[in-house]
């Protein structure tokens, strides 16, 4: 391995290649295993725990890769960068730190949501195998160099994260969600429209219109659009682990995709800039509106992580690539997902469909650790506790100010989001702590030991950070 990073050129060994790319070949391994579990062992008691377990390994040994590949470069190469296939795929230090963070946030909800996934009419070695497709998927869009080509792995990977939660549904011949089909079919029909007409134009004005169209295109594919959304579709009420995947990972890969194709497409044009920033203020607005009115939790906190992210977008589109982009999205996303690690811990013992502010009414007074550790994320998450979010956020804020005379428009409406966040936040807590003995919950029976380490990881990991 050292001989390669030593020897960076473009001319690519297929051996050379392999090794850049053995976790994503780890991945495909994994889905080969899985698949073979399915038709040959699918009736057997114990093929579900043991595709999960071969599910864990292999995103294990994908993290242990990546991360090996960039303390290798760290040490050996100091300017590291390599392009593949004629420049279509590209690896820097940057990339792999990306792939890791994505990787650890589908070993994180492997690990949080593989008991919501035994049910008796799940095919848990399917719902692996489209679990490290998502894998696959991820890693090559984040090493994509083609705005083309970067679309197609995302449109891939929302595919596969309608494909996992399809699969799980009870009737089998009905259509799991019309609404997320039209929507994703929508976004994909305007960008690759937008995208032909672009191989024709070659006037400055209507190129910088159409990347603004490009732009929207993808938003509406990760599902930021203010009224026309994937929380249109109700089976994420219903489905956790749809909706861990649909309002967490997908926004994270969204901000990942935003962050590369800044370095290739320029949105620095007049033309260009305004409409977007002007629609990213407004989405920030209506979706801030939202999450005041949500008393369902996992509306309410996908509303929230969608302002995060819209939030960090726009500093993508106004500053470029940056480590604080993907830096303040990563913390975003394991918030999120440790939220809903304990939200997974709700549905388990409660066996209910629905978690609204109903249900954690009075939690505190027999389930104290789960009402302190949801009290201090959801604080996090508002920014009454100070933790890397609101540093990053902070920074963030100071950008745009200084930014130009005119964006402290934006720091208002970014004050105002965080004000409504923070206002069912505290309904959210004043519910936890309520005392009333028709609404007191009984003590969590079935065991979920790992559903608790992710939020206290996540409590350490944010509040550590800050001194980094």
């Amino acid at each position: 391995m050292e001989n390669i990073i030593l020897n960076l050129n473009n001319q690519i060994e297929p051996i050379e290649f392999i090794s850049y790319f053995f976790a994503e070949l780890t991945y495909i391994i994994g889905i080969v295993l899985n698949l073979f579990l399915f038709l040959f062992f699918k009736r057997k008691t114990n093929t579900k725990r043991i595709s999960d377990f071969i599910t864990n390994i292999v995103l294990i040994l994908g993290l242990l890769i990546l991360t090996g590949i960039y303390f290798n470069t760290f040490l050996y190469s100091n300017d590291y960068e390599v392009y593949f296939l004629n420049n279509l795929l590209t690896l820097d230090k940057n990339i792999l730190l990306t792939k890791i963070s994505t990787t650890l946030l589908l070993l994180l909800f492997s690990f949080t949501h593989y008991k919501l996934n035994r049910k008796i009419k799940t095919k848990t070695p399917i719902l692996n195998s489209i679990l490290l497709l998502l894998a696959t998927t991820g890693s090559l869009l984040i090493s994509s160099a083609n705005l083309l080509l970067t679309f197609i792995f995302l449109d891939l990977s929302v595919f596969f994260i309608y494909k996992y939660a399809s699969s799980m549904r009870i009737r089998k011949y009905e259509p799991y969600s019309p609404d997320f089909i039209l929507l994703s079919m929508s976004s994909s029909f305007l960008f690759y429209s937008f995208y032909i007409l672009t191989l024709f134009i070659e006037n400055d004005i209507q190129t910088n219109i159409i990347k603004v169209c490009l732009f929207l295109a993808f938003l509406l594919k990760i599902g930021l659009f203010p009224f026309y959304n994937y929380q249109l579709d109700k089976n994420h009420k219903t489905n956790l682990s749809y909706g861990a995947l649909l309002f967490i990972y997908l926004p994270f890969l969204g901000i990942c995709t935003f962050d590369k194709i800044s370095l290739y497409a320029n949105f620095n044009s007049y033309i260009c800039q305004t409409p977007i920033i002007l629609f990213l203020l407004f989405s920030i607005m209506i979706f801030s509106i939202f999450a005041l009115k949500q008393k369902n939790l996992i509306k309410f906190f996908a509303n929230s992580n969608s302002i995060f992210t819209l939030i960090i977008i726009l500093n993508i589109i106004l500053f470029g690539s940056s480590n604080l982009n993907i830096n303040a999205g990563f913390d975003c996303a394991i918030l999120f997902m440790s939220i809903y690690s304990l939200l997974a811990i709700l549905k388990i013992n409660f066996n209910i469909n629905k978690i609204n502010l109903n249900t954690i009414k009075s939690i505190f007074f027999y389930n104290r650790f789960f009402a302190l550790t949801l009290s201090i994320l959801v604080l996090f998450m508002s920014s009454v506790i100070y933790n890397d979010i609101t540093k990053s956020f902070m920074e963030i804020i100071k950008n745009f100010y200084l930014f130009d005379s005119y964006m402290y428009i934006s720091v208002i409406i970014i004050a105002f989001a965080f004000i409504m966040i923070l206002l069912n936040t505290l309904k959210l807590i004043q519910n936890i702590y309520h005392f009333d003995k028709n609404t007191i919950k009984e003590k969590f029976k079935k065991r979920t030991t790992i559903n608790y380490v992710v939020p206290v990881f996540s409590i350490l990991f944010l509040v550590v950070k800050i001194f980094l």
